[in-house]
């Protein structure tokens, strides 16, 4: 079927409309990647297809007799294919964990939106939309109750060397793994500091827990904070 130019011209305006709405959940949550950039990739995709099956329909008169040949496919795939290096840019990588991840995912998903778009395949395009903003929006809580290990570094401080043994039944009697335990000691100054890298379930509240390491004789001071994932 020929495509002319004021439907190709419709289909570049329907996914810059379709990337706006990713776009739109993204800036909600105050993401870098939002509405215009969701907006000027889904645009772009249905533009590639556009002009790749403009190239198609421009030589498709020369024939088979023709050395010449055009794959529809092939400006798609690069479009795909770079949209990898955009989504990257997206991605922070932090000292705890990496952010950005899933607006990567959503800038791939418009590329995706707009080559469909650009394909005139408009009904599938529908529902990929909906599921991405119900990937986005509904899953987001129940992402929340699904368990999940949590990774935590504990830090002792005591004037007891022999601290480390009810420090690590107190450990055990929550289900707390430990993947590795260090310890500190100046040997003029007496003191010791015992770190400990955790693996916790998520969901629990550990303040319970906290209060009774507080309690246990030659405590001085702990700190409990999140850890790198080992």
């Amino acid at each position: 079927m020929f495509v002319d130019q004021p439907t190709m011209i419709l289909r570049i305006l329907l996914a810059a409309f379709l990337g706006l709405l990713v776009g739109l959940e993204r800036e909600r949550h105050g993401r870098a990647a939002g509405l215009r950039t969701c907006m000027l990739v889904s645009m772009a995709g249905a533009l590639i297809m556009s002009l790749s099956l403009h190239l198609c329909q421009m030589f498709e008169p020369t024939g088979t007799a023709s050395a010449f040949r055009l794959d529809p496919g092939r400006l798609p795939s690069y479009a795909m294919a770079g949209m990898g290096f955009l989504g990257a840019g997206a991605i922070i990588q932090g000292a705890l964990s990496a952010r950005g991840v899933t607006t990567a995912a959503a800038m791939w998903c418009c590329t995706g939106v707009g080559l469909a778009v650009g394909a005139g395949l408009y009904l599938p395009t529908l529902v990929a939309v909906a599921l991405v903003l119900v990937a986005l929006n509904l899953l987001r809580p129940l992402a929340r109750l699904v368990p999940h290990e949590q990774y935590v570094s504990l830090v002792v401080e005591s004037d007891d060397h022999q601290i480390r043994t009810p420090i690590r039944t107190l450990l055990a009697e929550y289900k707390i793994t430990v993947l590795f335990a260090g310890r500190e000691r100046c040997v003029t100054g007496g003191g010791v500091r015992y770190t400990y890298s955790l693996v916790i379930p998520s969901g629990m509240q550990w303040n319970d827990m906290l209060t009774r390491l507080e309690a246990l004789p030659g405590v001085k001071c702990y700190s409990w904070l999140e850890s790198k994932v080992p």
